[in-house]
């Protein structure tokens, strides 16, 4: 698979982290980062490996699976939990080249049309210092949706 990427991309730095890590960088790994740094949908497992496949023929479903699993478990992907659906995934790898697109965001999803929509994780800082300081409980505010109804909706179902 040749990678499309840029020098200095998240692709790049990726593999460069994996490589000073110690770790193995695989036609896996570096498909489902090709992947993820490709787009800005919220993709699930499905889609990363049907599209990782598509753009390495012959990589097999379940070692993309994997390397998600492997990429997650190194901190360098993040995945979400979506209300009725299966969870998305994200890099947590910042893009050199886009100072102000942070990696690690928080989610809302619509209720009525199930639309997803990024929230900064900033956002909760006064909600997740209250929760640690009453409760001890940090929370982690990227690993679940908040559900609702969008503006949208909201409007027609007035």
């Amino acid at each position: 698979m040749t990678s499309s990427s840029s020098p200095g991309s998240r692709v790049d730095g990726a593999m460069a982290i994996l490589r000073a890590r110690g770790e193995r960088v695989t036609q896996a790994r570096r498909a489902v980062v090709e992947v993820l740094d490709a787009t800005a949908e919220h993709l699930d497992a499905d889609e990363i490996a049907a599209r990782a496949e598509a753009s390495a023929p012959g990589l097999h479903r379940t070692t993309v699976y994997r390397a998600l699993a492997t990429l997650g478990d190194l901190g360098m992907v993040s995945h979400t939990h979506v209300g009725g659906a299966a969870a998305v995934y994200h890099l947590t790898i910042d893009d050199p080249r886009l100072a102000t697109a942070p990696s690690v965001h928080a989610h809302a999803q619509c209720t009525v049309c199930s639309a997803v929509f990024d929230i900064p994780v900033a956002s909760f800082e006064a909600l997740t210092a209250d929760l640690m300081s009453d409760l001890g409980f940090q929370l982690e505010p990227e690993h679940a949706a908040l559900l609702g109804r969008c503006s949208a909706c909201r409007t027609s179902n007035a």
